[in-house]
């Protein structure tokens, strides 16, 4: 019933309307008798403004039946005799029709208007809720700066107070950054075309003089494009999240490598596969064997990769390990030149922070040979050993609460000597490790497992037998919440990589040093090479100089005298360079010996002074002698004792400036004789004090030109004293200061 009644109730408006109009048209019959329809009219009107066109329709029905019924000739009956009444009607329907579409057409724009408003309202309120909430800025503002209106959110982005706001102060043109000044300009350019600008990156500069990356969309608020509304997002937290992930991601990746550059270089196949059985993890081993990179075998099913009939021989182990339980067998898989391999497998579950197994670590051993040699020799254990010393991997697991190991592999026997059951004793693991990692690896250990789910690092144990065994500890924390409940893993031996890396960096640097030494040879002969074209030189132009003047001119006995005595100096200072290269040459060859017999050295010592004497007399050096008459004779090469003492007399008077002075010493020790020259020249500085009687080093090269040399007096003096049996060697106190060489000869020396 209450839903009959709002249907009816248009209807008996309509008829209450009609009835009234014909009530008062009888009263009022003698007035409205030329307008008999006027109240007809408000009649309809009234209709179709309550319950529209239709019941105006209605209205209009009924009033044409009651006008023709009650005030049309003949009265009482629905026949109209008259053409006029007839027009009349018809009029009366048209324009009573047009009152009805027309109050209909108000009706509706009027609840149109009422449903418009409703919306507008409710979006009002839910904007205003929305502003209020302050999930995200929202500003109302126009193009050119200013900012009329904002809310809390965008305040406390940027810093600013609502009184600023209010005062003006804040414009988002003086907020924005130099840089982003095209950015918002382009924005700009696209409101005006389509009314909407698509959000965009950039920054606010804060009060306090700091920047706030946001993200901003906008639209015009109204028609003349004036007035803009824009919704302001702060995504700092976002760039920062964005930036610690790709941090992350990069670390991931190292590790990736790390992690890839070490199972790579074990000989052992080793295979990471989730809880669907696809590869998410192979070491080169796989490329070796099928033939695939490791892009190919990454995200394939074990099905794929191995095939039908050996994924259906191992699929029951597949199920333990899914189960949560480590399992170990043996399979046969054909390689990528179809060559039957046997295999050891050993599947080690992992463990999500959950609990359940994600996926697990598969550990493939090569046995092909070992195989072989149990079904074709009796001496399968010298093989069996030799292929498992290839397999250097110990895997274990720990209680992290307690820090004791619940499992260790039967390996941990063959690679450090200790029982398997010695590792389930307390801290027998960080009492064996070497002193020198003992307490930084357990402290990375304890930090890692608090804030990572994987980690790795190296460090030494020190074995049963006492041996240093470097390892390459792999680690996966299982968690429970947040805290680590267990801790497994794997120590890899890479005792053998880290050998071969020592002896590669000792190599490296005997490279090196060979490398140095040949650079420091090779200067040295072009030196050599330089000085030796100059003293070689020097002579011969003199010789050639003065031959051709002899030949081509004619010159009196004093010029000529003098020439000849040039050349003959000359040739003879050209045949001292010669001899002392043919000696250097026999020394390298070992040609060189010793006519060895009694030598009377004081005698030896002064014939040398007096060949000297002229040239130091000609720098005004003083020459002074000091001999032990005790001497007496000793054993050894007359020439080649002259020659010793020649070159360091020499040396010195050549080294020494004029008005210097150059003492030889001579004296008698218990087995021995000692030859001290001792000049108050040039010196030698102590970095080349060192290298003073090696072959062809000089000490500075403009001072071996300005005193001429081949740097060769003294290394043959070296080799000399030691073809007698004795020592030479040089003290200076430094640059200027002088110098002395001590020649120490036995009394008795063998021909070498």
């Amino acid at each position: 019933m209450k839903g009959i009644r709002p249907r009816l109730a248009p209807y008996a408006v309509a008829l209450f309307a009609v009835s009234g109009a014909w009530l008062l048209t009888l009263l009022f019959r003698s007035l409205l008798s030329p307008t008999i329809f006027l109240l007809f009219f408000a009649a309809v009107a009234v209709s179709s403004w309550y319950g529209g066109f239709r019941m105006g329709l209605f209205a209009t029905f009924l009033s044409i039946v009651t006008v023709s019924f009650f005030f049309f000739e003949p009265v009482y009956s629905l026949s109209v005799a008259s053409m006029d009444n007839s027009i009349r009607l018809g009029l009366f329907m048209l324009i009573a029709t047009f009152i009805n579409w027309l109050n209909a057409e108000l009706r509706l724009a009027k609840e149109r208007l009422e449903t418009t408003t409703q919306q507008l309202q409710t979006s009002n309120k839910r904007f205003q809720k929305l502003a209020e909430s302050n999930i995200i800025g929202i500003i109302v503002a126009d193009i050119n700066g200013a900012i009329a209106e904002a809310n809390q959110a965008f305040l406390n982005m940027v810093g600013y107070t609502r009184e600023e706001l209010v005062a003006g102060l804040i414009q988002w043109r003086q907020m924005t950054p130099p840089e982003y000044e095209e950015v918002s300009n382009n924005s700009i350019d696209e409101l005006k075309t389509s009314g909407v600008c698509q959000h965009f990156e950039k920054e606010y500069i804060c009060k306090d003089g700091s920047r706030v990356p946001v993200l901003i969309g906008s639209a015009f608020l109204d028609e003349q494009q004036q007035q803009v509304i824009g919704f302001v997002l702060d995504i700092s937290k976002q760039q920062a999240a964005l930036q610690e992930t790709q941090q992350i991601l990069e670390t991931l990746h190292q590790r990736e490598d790390e992690l890839r550059l070490i199972t790579d270089s074990v000989p052992v196949l080793i295979s990471y596969v989730d809880a669907e059985q696809r590869y998410r993890f192979n070491n080169k081993g796989y490329e070796e064997l099928f033939g695939l990179s490791v892009s190919a075998t990454y995200g394939k099913h074990i099905k794929e990769i191995l095939g039908e009939s050996v994924y259906q021989r191992i699929l029951p182990y597949i199920k333990i390990v899914m189960s949560g339980e480590k399992i170990t067998f043996e399979s046969q898989v054909r390689d990528k030149h179809d060559m039957i391999h046997d295999f050891k497998v050993t599947y080690i579950p992992r463990f999500n922070q959950s609990g359940q197994v994600e996926g697990f670590v598969a550990l493939v051993t090569d046995i092909t040979e070992q195989k072989q040699a149990e079904k074709a020799l009796k001496a399968s254990e010298a093989r069996l050993r030799t292929i498992t010393e290839k397999v250097r991997v110990i895997p274990w697991e720990v209680d992290a609460c307690t820090g004791n190991f619940t499992y260790v592999g039967p390996q941990s026997v063959e690679i450090l000597g200790y029982p398997v059951t010695d590792w389930y004793t307390h801290d027998f693991w960080y009492e064996h490790i070497h002193p020198e990692d003992r307490d930084w690896a357990l402290q990375y250990c304890y930090e890692s497992s608090l804030l990572v789910d994987n980690y790795e690092f190296e460090y030494r144990m020190l074995s049963a037998d006492g041996r240093v065994v470097w390892l390459y500890d792999i680690v996966n924390v299982v968690r429970d919440g947040e805290k680590p409940s267990l801790l497994h893993g794997f120590m890899i031996d890479i005792s053998d990589r880290k050998q071969v890396e020592q002896e590669r960096e000792q190599l490296l640097a005997r490279e090196q040093a060979a490398r140095s030494a040949a650079e420091t040879a090779n200067r040295i002969k072009d030196e050599f090479l330089g000085t030796i074209s100059h003293e070689l030189r020097t002579p011969l132009n003199a010789i050639l100089g003065w031959t051709q003047l002899l030949k081509s001119r004619s010159f009196d006995s004093h010029t000529t005298a003098l020439a000849l005595e040039t050349i003959e100096r000359n040739s003879k200072s050209l045949a001292q360079l010669i001899e002392d290269i043919l000696d250097v040459s026999q020394i390298i060859r070992g040609k060189l010996n010793l006519n060895t017999q009694p030598v009377e050295l004081i005698s030896v010592i002064e014939a040398t002074i007096d060949n000297l004497r002229l040239a130091a007399q000609a720098k005004d050096i003083h020459l002074v002698y000091q001999f032990d008459p005790s001497v007496g004779v000793i054993m050894g090469d007359t020439n080649r004792i002259q020659q010793i003492i020649w070159n360091l007399v020499a040396n010195a008077v050549k080294f020494t400036s004029a008005g210097g002075k150059v003492t030889i010493q001579l004296q008698s020790l218990d087995n021995c004789v000692q030859i001290r020259v001792i000049d108050t020249g040039l010196g030698i500085s102590p970095e080349f004090l060192p290298y003073v009687f090696e072959n062809f080093r000089q000490a500075d090269g403009s001072s071996t030109r300005s005193h001429g040399g081949l740097g060769l007096g003294l290394g043959l003096v070296r080799h000399l004293v030691e073809l007698h049996g004795g020592t030479v060697q040089a003290q200076s106190p430094g640059i200027g200061k002088g110098a002395t060489f001590i020649v120490t000869l036995p009394r008795k020396s063998g021909d070498r």
